[in-house]
């Protein structure tokens, strides 16, 4: 059982030191504080911890009429413990703290945000109880001493976990791997690595949630960091051309269709707890959303995000927000979510002419400075690390973006480096009829 954490004095948000805990930052964060509460909520539901001595685990829920609670920042040499709690239940597929924790550093590294490094890698140490894991995530050495392949280091040990919770290191160089292939190569993703590591489905979805999460965080704090200060944070060369992205024949303002990779939860295994979690969803009962069903505690806070970020009153009108996510989705390949999102910008924009230029052309096909600048900020933060520069938001300002404006599309930008991520490890297209992720295209 998840007991409360403890209270301190003051409690910390994990993005806000992630992105550098600045008066502006908090500032920007504050135009909307639903997704403050939100994003940390998602943090605690997927790094639970048992309080008391031994290490941490990814046991279950907690059970009657107190609610879960997860991790807090990571302050110095250990992680400390936070005040928020975490309504509902967490996170509770088997996927121990220890597998979140690699995964979740290895991402880190590689967006080169050392503060989130710092933080994922006290995780991890507390949960294993040595040092040696995270020095070689961070170093990047393979696990298995020969290479640095998974599934050879999966075969090479027992793909289980102890009794106490703590991951054996077949299953954490799996975990490490993914992470790895969907940070930096969504469209590759595959499943072969974590199955031979034993990891069953329901595990999977959460790995898979786990990565995607922590490249939000990362995505999220790049962006966040750049209104504030000017710096994203991510040591990339401020002068060096905006990142680009290029479209082709694949991308299609058509309905497509998302086959799953792993078994989606039958329609008749959906209960109350699951519609509750899709609240706002167009349909729940699509192949996708009963995919991600196997870990119900993420999809209730992910849902809320998307819905918060997306359809919150003012800001960034709509059909940009919708533009911002098709910009991501052409840059990460995702053919399912340039669709389904390209189709959504061409309702609420009233003319399918521009977006299906920018499907056919990428960024050079652009039309009207406001739509070009917003496409490339999107797509600045979407490699890893980031490359949106300062010379990016300010041309911005200068054609009137507020700053709630500005803050809506770093968080849907940022988003769709978590959706774009799911869609591509969890399942793969068909050009046939579809049942999308779908959201209301209103206003």
């Amino acid at each position: 059982m998840h007991q409360a954490v403890p209270k301190t004095d003051a409690p910390i948000d994990v993005l806000d030191r992630f992105a550098g805990a600045t008066p502006e930052l908090a500032r920007l964060r504050a135009l909307r504080p639903e997704l403050i509460e939100l994003e940390q909520r998602a943090y605690e539901v997927l790094f639970p911890v048992r309080t008391g001595p031994g290490p941490a685990t990814g046991s279950g829920p907690a059970t009657g009429p107190g609610p879960a609670t997860g991790l807090g920042l990571a302050t110095g040499s250990g992680p400390a413990t936070s005040a928020r709690t975490v309504p509902g239940t967490v996170t509770d597929t088997g996927v121990s703290v220890a597998e979140r924790a690699a995964a979740a550093l290895a991402v880190a590294v590689e967006h080169r945000r050392a503060p989130a490094v710092g933080h994922y890698r006290a995780l991890l140490d507390t949960a294993t109880g040595e040092t040696a894991t995270a020095d070689r995530i961070i170093a990047r050495a393979p696990f298995d001493g020969d290479t640095a392949t998974a599934a050879t280091a999966a075969k090479a040990t027992a793909a289980t976990t102890t009794a106490t919770g703590a991951a054996t290191p077949g299953r954490i160089a799996a975990a490490v791997a993914h992470a790895r292939l969907l940070t930096h190569t969504p469209a590759r993703g595959g499943l072969d690595a974590l199955r031979a590591a034993g990891f069953t489905d329901p595990q999977i979805v959460t790995v898979s949630q786990t990565v995607a999460f922590v490249n939000y965080q990362m995505q999220l704090a790049a962006g966040l960091a750049l209104l504030a200060t000017g710096d994203s944070g991510t040591g990339t060369d401020p002068g060096a051309p905006s990142t680009t992205v290029a479209g082709g024949p694949r991308y299609t303002i058509d309905v497509l269709t998302w086959r799953p990779a792993i078994r989606p939860l039958a329609p008749g295994e959906l209960g109350e707890e699951h519609r509750a979690a899709l609240a706002g969803k167009a349909r729940v009962d699509t192949p996708y959303f009963r995919t991600l069903g196997h870990d119900l505690g993420i999809l209730a806070v992910r849902t809320a995000i998307d819905l918060a970020a997306f359809t919150a009153e003012g800001g960034l009108p709509r059909a940009e927000r919708e533009l911002a996510a098709t910009a991501v989705s052409l840059y990460n390949g995702c053919v399912y979510c340039a669709s389904v999102h390209a189709r959504l910008t061409a309702r609420l924009h009233g003319d399918p002419a521009p977006v299906r230029r920018f499907l056919a052309y990428g960024s050079t096909a652009v039309l009207g400075r406001r739509w070009k600048l917003i496409t490339r900020l999107a797509t600045g933060l979407a490699p890893v690390p980031a490359t949106a520069a300062e010379a990016d938001v300010e041309a911005l300002r200068e054609l009137g973006l507020t700053e709630l404006a500005l803050v809506d599309l770093v968080h849907c930008a940022a988003f769709f480096g978590w959706a774009n991520r799911l869609m591509l490890s969890l399942g793969s297209v068909e050009g046939e009829d579809q049942e999308h992720e779908g959201r209301q295209a209103t206003e």
